[in-house]
């Protein structure tokens, strides 16, 4: 058995190696459908599964050592605490369906576990770089894919309802935004930010010109997709994210260009620019264009029918959206843009708070909560309660202060990894809080599976 184990062990980063290219690049195909949902089960989740058993098996005669380290215990911590929260959810206030609360909490475990993975798989320098490798390459062909369907009707695979989440082959409409090989516009948009917060830092790093050449041609493609995703937070976070690695590596003055660059995307994607003016304008100033206003009704409009009147009706109507409530906006931007928010301020958070209410120490279980809270941290707090934020919390906190604490003085490979590293997290958390982050089953693989080879990094000298 400690044959088989060193050579599970031996042999994990090959694993790694591939779910770096398949989870971001196979489409979102159903297998088996799951009662009450539709998010259903896929081929990731079996392939994750036999990793998951590879894992174990690398990890025999070792595991006792291992749950004995503070990040191996606050992971078991956040676990127990979601296992609590669905039996709460179950049994106490019996706000949840048992299967779909288990399977959303496996879910959790699933993501999270290849962490672990990552983190025992990754032994030397040059297989983190090798997996930065296969990044940027499985990006480019996420990027040249997004352009194929945005100018060349590549297929898209999408679960953004319920009868998109069936396997359907779409095409881009007329305004659609595009999603390449994720599930949703958002999904990659959250993707290219992190990437490009990467990209900013070893641009800095690499020396050879061909290799800067092509961390900067690769930047300035996902920075053009990401501009046309239109997702504005998306859009926002790589700005402030890409000026912090900037300003950590000592390239202050690149900020102003870094600017000037976001404006020029408002001027590729005119969909990013009309949203950014009406988030503003309609969301945050409380103005805009002029809002539907119903004309008054006549007590009896068939006495003074004419073809006048019907004429200057018809004409009044003409340009507004059918479904338009009074006080909307008629433009149909803003009206998007306008409903977006209402929708979040009015319907999800309260919902996400009121199911913390009915248990502020371990929520309303998981699941119980629509799939769209568009909130990751008020998801948390509604699904797990108090305890399960906090012991969420811990874990953040924990590989956080790692990857600080551990970052070199002077500037190597690991001082540049450990930057992004940092710095993509910092991204994640301002995607969480208009874009439920972390449910994109594509986002939280590669986030877990990132996050365990640099933290990995610190075990083994440095260059």
């Amino acid at each position: 058995m400690q044959k088989l184990s060193f050579l599970c062990r031996k042999y994990l980063i090959w694993w790694v190696y591939f779910l770096f290219v398949f989870i971001p690049l196979y489409p979102k195909f159903p297998l088996i459908s799951v009662p009450g949902t539709y998010v259903a089960v896929r081929l990731e989740d079996f392939i994750v599964a036999v990793v998951f058993l590879w894992w174990l098996i690398s990890k025999v005669g070792s595991i006792g050592d291992s749950l004995k380290q503070p990040l191996y215990q606050a992971f078991i911590l956040f676990w127990a605490v979601g296992a609590l929260s669905v039996f709460s959810g179950i049994l106490v206030t019996h706000t949840v369906s048992w299967h779909l609360s288990i399977l959303h909490f496996l879910r959790r475990v699933e993501v999270m576990i290849l962490f672990f993975v990552a983190l025992d798989a990754v032994q030397n320098l040059n297989q983190i770089k090798n997996l930065l490798k296969i990044s940027l390459l499985t990006t480019l062909i996420i990027i040249f894919y997004g352009f194929g369907q945005q100018w060349f009707s590549f297929p898209v695979i999408s679960t953004m309802n319920k009868e998109f989440s069936k396997g359907l082959i779409l095409f881009l409409t007329p305004g659609a935004r595009v999603n390449s090989t994720f599930a949703g516009h958002y999904d990659l948009a959250v993707y290219l930010s992190v990437f490009l917060i990467f990209a900013t830092a070893f641009l800095f790093y690499v020396r050879k010109l061909k290799e800067k050449l092509l961390i900067l041609f690769s930047s300035l493609l996902g920075f053009i997709l990401l501009s046309l995703t239109a997702a504005r937070v998306s859009f926002l976070s790589t700005i402030l994210g890409a000026a912090a690695v900037l300003w950590f590596v000592g390239q202050r003055k690149l900020i102003f260009l870094l600017i000037l660059l976001s404006l020029g995307a408002f001027v590729i994607s005119p969909d990013l620019r009309h949203r950014t003016v009406a988030t503003v304008t309609v969301n945050l100033l409380g103005g805009g264009g002029a809002k539907y206003s119903p004309p008054p009704q006549k007590p009896n409009p068939t006495k003074h029918f004419s073809i006048e009147n019907a004429a200057s009706s018809s004409a009044t109507f003409s340009g507004i959206p059918v479904d338009v409530a009074p006080g909307e906006p008629i433009n149909s931007t803003e009206l998007g843009v306008f409903r977006s928010f209402e929708i979040r301020l009015n319907v999800e958070w309260p919902r996400a708070v009121r199911a913390f209410f009915k248990n502020p120490f371990l929520g309303s279980g998981y699941s119980s909560i629509t799939i769209a809270t568009d909130n990751d941290y008020l998801r948390s707090l509604g699904e797990t309660g108090m305890l399960g934020f906090l012991s969420f919390a811990l874990i953040w906190w924990i590989i956080l202060r790692t990857i600080w604490k551990k970052r070199p003085d002077h500037k190597n490979f690991t001082f540049y990894l450990l930057t992004a590293s940092f710095v993509g997290v910092l991204v994640i958390f301002i995607n969480s809080t208009f874009i439920d982050a972390l449910e994109s089953s594509k986002i939280s693989f590669i986030l877990w599976l990132v996050l365990g080879a640099s933290v990995a990094l610190v075990k083994f000298k440095h260059d």
